[in-house]
């Protein structure tokens, strides 16, 4: 079985170093300390696991995470969900409903960046000797997820508190993103992949490796070249190297281009992973027991092959959950995929009491209908390219019924298959409502596909008692193998790894240009929350209201989209105080705003400033929910 996780890890919350100033981090969790912890090897290895730990915190709330939060900024998805899910508004349309959206993200940024660092300073209080390999694969995996989280804390928020000691200094003021953290990051991802070595991790376990390192160095580089240094085309610009004016283990003095490339080489050809045949069997819809009844993939049944399961030969980074989670109010729901939940059909009965939803929408499962697909994107992609109908739902075509009801918002009918919750047909037939022998929480009519097999095949209670909105194990994919292999034909101009991308959908070879290369990672990579940033990349900073980026979301006014019932028009300004999808873009630059509560605590724009285009008399509240 594809990992379904029904152990909980002791360790993985147990510990939480914290060094940082009030406004970073400064509560103690446990009551451990830098200077009582760690004291053995064992506790680095336990550190290590709560690090990774901080991507489920952050999964409590998918609002709050750069996947999700990244892909309904960008033109292919909408907030949506009901009318009143007004934070999820005023995210698509890059403005904020309230001063507390983002405080958890901050958080959670800045706990990851402290627990890694206890990790790369406690390393080497222990003697390593006959285990060098085990010791810089624990230190690269931490320098790893330090350059992550600095990634993701830029790429939200720009220039940011930065520091890269075992203690942040008192006060800790923001550092520009161009100048001094972005160095930083490359170098953290670069030396993660000298440091680790191929083979030292079981694939799909969890934990960082080489080529996820090497891959993610090449997102960050490309990032910060094309927003940054507003490289364009990359593979014909002339990049100086980006020199390292401090010293950190496996860094070395400067990054270049060909280094970058070489790294993108190295985990293709070595890294272990390879392309799943079929690009369907990457997604959760293929499983064992929803493949059986699922006509659209019959050609799959016949042929005996099913979902590639979590930590498959293609992934190469993901966020995992496991069966462990509850409504406890802490971070109990960051073990579920809570995205998958979200992203679920908005459906309920029409108004004539016809049923929506259950077996009359199989396989796909019920949720609060958030991220749906913008119309432009089904409208743009040719029919001809079959990862369109395997990464978009068309509900009204596809399903033997789906109505629009009058909670939905943003709603065109299209719907995300690669987060979507997933049900078998088990789901309706074998169980009843649930009980303590029989946990179905709100009835077997509500059961995922996961709690199905978890009671065919295992003795483990339902999470919550609820497999509704709790019985979600898929992976979230931050990186695989199609992506590393893209990001090598960009950076190159060649077309051969785009070739072999397009070669496993069945399309046939093209030649290398900027826009067929945009347009690959368009398609093979829609969906997963990399869009709006290859976006910004392409547009460069400081791109104003005519950029790639600003064009690409102002086209999302005028999509169609059913609201409440009625079909209508998107539209940015329309009861949501004004403005527009471009000049939102050109007021931001894409970037959210700071919590204002740390702002407050500060009280110095010397040390922490608020982003441009928030607070400052541009139309960056959302005072009430779109009306169309």
């Amino acid at each position: 079985m594809k990992k379904i996780y029904l152990m909980v890890i002791a360790v993985l919350f147990a510990v939480g170093l914290t060094s940082c100033e009030d406004f970073l981090d400064s509560s103690n969790y446990t009551g451990a300390t830098n200077e009582n912890y760690p004291a053995t090897a064992s506790d680095l290895t336990k550190e290590l696991a709560a690090l990774y730990g901080v991507m489920n915190q952050m999964s409590t709330d998918p609002l709050q995470t750069p996947w999700f939060v990244n892909y309904i900024m960008s033109d292919e998805g909408n907030g949506a969900g009901g009318t009143g899910d007004v934070e999820a508004h005023a995210i698509g349309h890059l403005m904020t409903n309230k001063e507390t959206l983002y405080d958890s993200a901050w958080k959670n940024v800045y706990v990851g960046i402290s627990r890694a660092n206890a990790v790369i300073y406690g390393v080497d209080a222990f003697d390593w000797t006959g285990q060098e390999k085990t010791r810089n694969q624990l230190l690269g995996e931490a320098y790893f997820m330090r350059g992550l989280f600095y990634l993701w804390g830029v790429q939200f928020w720009g220039d940011i508190p930065a520091y890269w000691a075992i203690a942040a200094p008192d006060p800790c003021p923001q550092q520009s993103a161009e100048e001094v953290i972005f160095p930083h990051i490359l170098a953290d991802f670069t030396s993660a992949a000298n440091l680790m070595s191929h083979g030292m991790t079981t694939r799909g376990d969890g934990h960082a490796t080489k080529g996820a390192a090497e891959g993610m160095l090449a997102r960050a580089y490309m990032f910060y070249e094309g927003f940054y240094k507003k490289a364009g085309e990359l593979a014909s610009a002339s990049l100086p190297d980006i020199p390292f004016d401090f010293e950190q283990e496996g860094a070395g003095s400067s990054l270049s281009k060909s280094q970058v490339v070489a790294f993108l080489e190295d985990a293709i050809n070595n890294g272990g992973y390879k392309l799943v045949e079929d690009f369907r069997l990457l997604w959760q819809y293929t499983n064992e027991l929803t493949i059986q009844d699922y006509a659209y993939v019959s050609d799959l049944k016949e042929a005996g092959k099913v979902w590639a399961g979590n930590g498959n030969e293609e992934e190469m980074f993901q966020v995992q959950y496991m069966n462990a989670n509850s409504w406890n109010g802490t971070i109990g729901m960051g073990f579920c995929n809570q995205v998958e939940l979200y992203c679920g059909l908005r459906c309920d009965a029409d108004a004539n009491s016809n049923v929506n939803g259950n077996e009359d929408t199989f396989p796909f499962g019920q949720g609060w209908g958030q991220g749906t697909i913008n119309a432009n994107l089904w409208d743009d992609w040719s029919d001809a390219d079959p990862r369109k109908k395997a990464t978009i739902l068309n509900a009204p075509e596809e399903l033997q019924a789906y109505y629009f009801t009058t909670s939905c918002s943003e709603d065109a009918g299209l719907y995300n298959k690669k987060w979507i919750c997933v049900t078998s047909m088990d789901s309706y037939k074998t169980f009843g409502s649930g009980d303590d022998e029989n946990p179905g929480g709100t009835g077997g009519d509500h059961y995922a596909w996961w709690g199905v097999w978890r009671m065919q095949n295992t003795k483990t209670s339902a999470p919550n008692g609820n497999s509704f909105q709790g019985d979600h194990f898929s992976d979230i994919v931050l990186l695989r193998l199609a992506d590393v292999m893209l990001m090598h034909s960009e950076l190159t101009g060649t077309a051969d790894q785009m070739n072999k991308v397009r070669a496993r959908a069945g399309l046939a070879a093209t030649t290398y240009s900027w826009q067929n290369i945009k347009n690959e990672r368009r398609f093979e990579l829609a969906g997963e929350g990399i869009r709006f940033n290859d976006l910004r990349r392409w547009s460069g900073k400081d791109g104003g209201a005519s950029c790639e980026a600003a064009t690409a979301l102002q086209k999302q006014e005028g999509s169609r989209v059913n609201y409440t019932g009625t079909w209508t028009t998107m539209s940015h300004g329309k009861g949501v105080g004004g403005s527009s999808w471009a000049q939102r873009y050109a007021d931001t630059d894409g970037f959210l705003p700071k919590p204002p509560s740390q702002i407050a605590i500060i009280n110095d724009p010397e040390i922490l400033k608020q982003n441009k285009g928030w607070y400052d008399g541009t139309k960056w509240s959302m005072s009430g929910t779109p009306i169309y």
